[in-house]
């Protein structure tokens, strides 16, 4: 007998216990179709296990947004929400959610007066100013007639915005 036949015989006297539990999983069409799309399945393995640890590591969002909507404080009919930058900060953190005020337009150019451009604006959003790189302005949110808004946006162009307090 030659060394070949006598390992084919070893061979096939030692069938695994489990033979035909194996042999029924490689012959089932799940079995065949893992096989095929072994890569492309193992990419999207890959993506989903990138996209689950970005969305983990993700920062959590700053509570005024967890607010719901229902809460939220929104503009009567006939306004809209204008973003504003006051020049003081300290004016800013002292205004809150509510409050009545007169916004006033000075000149950078130190020629002209100062002028009221919106009166009666109602805040709806007071922006954080502190924290690292805090500037000396502040975003305020105001509710104003449309006709206000664009008088806001026009004064922005050359003069700096501040609040009178009602």
């Amino acid at each position: 007998m030659s060394p070949a036949q006598a390992n084919d015989r070893i061979q096939n006297s030692r069938a695994p216990r489990d033979s035909g539990l194996r042999n029924a999983v490689e012959r089932s069409a799940f079995a065949s179709r893992i096989r095929r799309y072994r890569r492309p399945l193992a990419a999207v393995c890959a993506g989903l296990a990138v996209l689950l640890t970005i969305s983990a590591l993700k920062a959590p969002q700053p509570a005024a947004s967890a607010m719901g909507m229902d809460l939220a404080p929104r503009p009567a009919i006939g306004e809209i929400a204008a973003p504003i930058t006051l020049a003081s900060a300290a004016i800013a953190s002292s205004l809150e959610v509510g409050d009545i005020i007169d916004l006033v337009a000075i000149p950078t150019t130190g020629t002209g007066r100062a002028q009221v451009v919106a009166r009666r604006a109602r805040v709806l959003n007071v922006g954080d100013s502190g924290g690292f790189g805090a500037s000396e302005s502040a975003l305020v949110v105001v509710a104003v007639p449309e006709l206000d808004a664009l008088a806001i946006a026009d004064a922005t162009v050359d003069s700096e915005l501040t609040a009178l307090i009602h």
